[in-house]
């Protein structure tokens, strides 16, 4: 079958939304079908276009097989609201009339949102081809930004809520990432049986083969952004923004710089809104068992999370308790124990998993215990690690949810699997 996919992220941009169609499509391509992405030109996570990439009427291009149409965004940069709504306006409107204009005759259209504008996009092209709308839902925009105080509830929200709706009733199916997502989907307006949980998850194939080739050249730039060796290393690997609640890292820094002779290092791999901030923090306070660098090449995060000693997968107190923070599966998948400090759906996922120690969002006394529990029994840190390795491989390898989310597909455009 032909299938459209219409995302505001796409590779080479680091992230979940990238890496969930970026592995799909591969997969979708390795299985026999046509596989069409419309995005824009990388400018994530700092909202502006990526020093090297000039922005064109229309590019194509493809990656590894997979066919890429960018259309152009108004990228000023920063984090207020007022630019990012430009920005996803601004590509919501050029992919509608890039993907209209063209002779593209898709069987399937899939939508993957946030932004919700991405949704009302492939809603509308899925009508232009008579095609059917497939909705993928990683996070629940706008009342998730809402209830983040990132933005002020009042008519646009209303709005964006009416359309969202309008989303939901007309797609022949939802898919989304957790089922919290999937009873809250429901009440939203999305048609019952046709909301279907496929995870995150990584590529396990790729991941092993990258962490293999490239860990001498990750152990390297972590020497070279001036991690020490010899450390017990703490990686995180993603973006610096508000909902990571970064700044709890810091304190913990803090705090074990104070009891001297501490042999845990902190190493924050990214970029984000948070930058900036979090490099003056560390300056300020002269915490000398922090590294902030980045953001590095996706292909050497493997090899980075091989050399950590453990990982760190972070979210601030939220009120919804569906959020599944993708990046725990990467980090289970280095066989490394997990540091969890977040609240909801995702606690239960570790506590199954049994992937290492799990602490509540904000909890700074609950991760320092756990940090002190895996100094103190290296045996149990390292049964965590492979308990992790082994939870990723039976539930949330790539290979196995791609072949999944073709059966969604094959389903709503009536062809045989």
């Amino acid at each position: 079958m032909k299938i459209l996919v219409v995302s505001q992220f796409y590779h080479p941009e680091m992230g979940a939304p990238a890496a969930r169609f970026g592995d799909f499509g591969h997969y979708f391509l390795a299985a026999g079908h046509d596989v069409t992405v419309l995005t824009t030109f990388p400018n994530f996570p700092q909202g502006r276009i990526q020093p090297g990439v000039r922005q064109q009427a229309s590019q194509q291009e493809f990656l590894d097989g997979v066919r890429v149409i960018r259309t152009p965004v108004l990228a000023l940069g920063g984090h207020t609201p007022l630019r990012k709504a430009m920005l996803y306006a601004t590509f919501a409107g050029s992919a509608l009339v890039q993907g209209a204009l063209r002779d593209l005759r898709p069987d399937v259209v899939i939508g993957t949102t946030p932004p919700p504008t991405v949704g009302y996009t492939s809603y509308l092209l899925a009508k232009r081809f008579n095609a059917p709308h497939v909705l993928d839902v990683r996070d629940i925009w706008p009342e998730a930004v809402v209830a983040a105080g990132r933005v002020q509830a009042g008519p646009a929200v209303q709005a964006l809520e009416a359309m969202n709706r309008v989303v939901l009733e007309g797609s022949a199916a939802v898919t989304t990432v957790s089922q919290g997502k999937r009873v809250r989907l429901l009440e939203l307006g999305a048609r019952e049986g046709t909301v279907e949980v496929i995870p995150n998850g990584v590529d396990l194939a790729r991941f092993d083969r990258e962490a293999d080739a490239n860990a001498d050249e990750a152990r390297e730039w972590l020497r070279a952004a001036g991690v020490p060796e010899h450390r017990q290393t703490v990686v995180y690997a993603g973006v610096f923004n508000p909902p990571q609640g970064l700044d709890l890292v810091l304190d913990l820094a803090r705090e074990r710089q104070g009891r001297g002779n501490d042999p845990v290092h902190f190493a924050l791999i990214g970029d984000g809104s948070l930058r900036a901030h979090l490099l003056e923090r560390v300056a300020a306070e002269g915490l000398l068992n922090v590294t902030v660098a980045g953001p590095i090449d996706r292909r050497l995060v493997p090899g980075l999370y091989r050399c950590a000693w453990a990982t760190l997968v972070i979210l601030r107190p939220r009120r919804d308790e569906h959020t599944v923070p993708s990046k725990i599966y990467e980090s289970m998948a280095s066989g490394r124990p997990v540091l969890l400090s977040a609240d909801g759906e995702v606690t239960g996922i570790a506590r199954t998993a049994d992937c290492g120690p799990v602490s509540g969002a904000g909890d700074s006394p609950g991760l320092q215990a756990g940090i002190d529990a895996l100094l103190a029994d290296e045996t149990a840190a390292a049964r965590h690690g492979r308990c992790a390795r082994s939870y990723v491989e039976a539930h949330n390898d790539r290979a196995r949810l791609a072949g999944r989310y073709l059966d969604v597909l094959t389903r709503v455009t009536g062809r045989a699997s």
